[in-house]
């Protein structure tokens, strides 16, 4: 099946990266995550690096493993979120593994393979926690880390061990009346200020805690210890698939564009997490991000319909419906009853009459609502087919920009019902 570039999630529909922290070295942007394998839990023993050129955020390279814990001397645990940093012109991977370990290897190239690894340490002691994260700025080195309770310190000029005297515990938190921290930190300098991306469980009821973490919240401050001020929610990704819990990104200003990496599962799971990234407005000089949502763009400026080919790039999944891979490698949605279906963002259509083709594969007869928008929408019966089946739909539909939604409206229960392809084009 064809997917297109760019377009949500941007990486192969079989790679399952979370936790994905957007560096730019040179003149490529470079993806730094966890690398999840499909339906076998959080993360594993290994690193990918994926890069695009700075110009065309539609050309992805996966640079294969970058490092495994086969390179790590302490421990055989999975590896957790990462983050990168070029200092002195070396590359150095911060990594944290599931037994709460942390620590740093180094390459001479920002997509590795990543030797050398050293624990971290504050005070001649392994620190734990998980996350970390890393910021040059003006000769100091920051890293931060933690779960619930977010530490700030400096790195020593031997990049794996803290300055004690700079540890800061407690900066931000999930205790009641604070910021909601979950988990996910990510140091940025944008404009004069410091801020920190993380996952958050903040609700706007006292005690300010106990969501899911499915949000990407941010938190201001002029100086790296603190005190931030939480400004406001980035992205939630809460409906990208029923079962979600939690979310991990970070920032970056590419040109003139700015864009916020996130994750999203999949397979009615917390795990099997794609990288996904959306367009941001950022008002750099006050520190102030507007709010966005999951979209099927991605890095698409404008949606049109031959963009659209699988229910995987879908912005939002309902009634639960949710999206899986097979043995014989297809990405289907399934979980389809009445009332379940998914959403695409807008799509701009130039013409008047065009030809949909769904491909599904169902024990029972159905009925698929296709909908523009709350005026407009059209019914369809789908015969029942034991095998992978095309049907296509003849529609008139009027110049103009619309959501496209996809529901069941009316069935028996669907247990077997899968639909893995959509295609769209004018009739001529």
């Amino acid at each position: 099946m064809k997917q297109t570039k760019g377009l949500n999630p941007f990486l192969p529909f079989s790679t399952y990266v979370p936790d994905g922290e957007p560096k730019v070295f040179g003149d490529r942007l470079y993806l730094y995550g966890s690398f999840d394998l499909f339906n076998r839990g959080y993360c594993c023993n290994q690193y990918h690096v994926f890069s695009c050129p700075v110009t065309d955020f539609s050309n992805w390279t996966d640079h294969g493993v970058s490092f495994t814990t086969d390179e790590v001397p302490w421990s055989n645990a999975s590896l957790y979120a990462p983050d990168a940093l070029f200092y002195k012109g070396r590359y150095y991977l911060y990594f944290c593994l599931s037994d709460g370990t942390e620590g740093v290897a180094e390459s001479d190239r920002p997509e590795g393979p990543f030797k050398n690894a050293r624990q971290i340490t504050s005070d001649g002691e392994p620190i734990t926690g998980i996350d970390p994260s890393v910021l040059e700025d003006d000769g100091h080195i920051y890293y931060t880390w933690g779960q619930f309770h977010l530490n700030v310190a400096e790195l020593n000029e031997d990049l794996c061990s803290l300055k004690p005297e700079t540890v800061h515990t407690d900066v931000l938190s999930n205790a009641p009346g604070r910021e909601g921290f979950h988990e996910g930190s990510s140091l940025r300098k944008i404009g004069g200020n410091y801020c920190l991306i993380y996952a958050s469980e903040y609700t706007d009821d006292f005690p300010n805690n106990g969501s899911r973490p499915t949000k990407l919240d941010y938190a201001v401050s002029d100086t790296p210890y603190g005190v931030y001020e939480r400004r406001g929610t980035i992205i939630d990704n809460d409906g990208c698939d029923p079962a979600t819990w939690n979310n991990h990104g970070s920032v970056i200003q590419s040109g003139n564009c700015w864009f916020v990496f996130y994750h999203a599962s999949s397979n009615n799971s917390a795990f099997s997490r794609r990288a996904r990234a959306e367009k941001l407005i950022v008002d750099a000089r006050n520190c102030l991000i507007n709010k966005t949502t999951p979209s099927t763009n991605g890095f698409i400026e404008t949606l049109l319909p031959e963009h659209i080919n699988s229910p995987v790039n879908a912005c939002k999944l309902f009634g639960g419906a949710f999206v899986t891979q097979t043995e014989d490698g297809r990405f289907p949605c399934v979980g389809l009853r009445e009332g379940a279906g998914f959403r695409f963002s807008p799509i701009l259509f130039r013409d008047d009459n065009y030809m949909i083709t769904v491909r599904y594969r169902s024990k029972q007869e159905f009925t698929l609502r296709v909908s523009l928008d709350t005026d407009f929408s059209f019914e369809a019966s789908f015969p029942a087919s034991d095998q992978l089946r095309l049907h296509t739909l003849r529609v008139r539909i009027e110049n103009g920009e619309y959501p496209l939604i996809f529901e069941i409206s009316q069935s028996q229960d669907l247990p077997e019902c899968e639909i893995d392809m959509i295609e769209i084009i004018p009739e001529k």
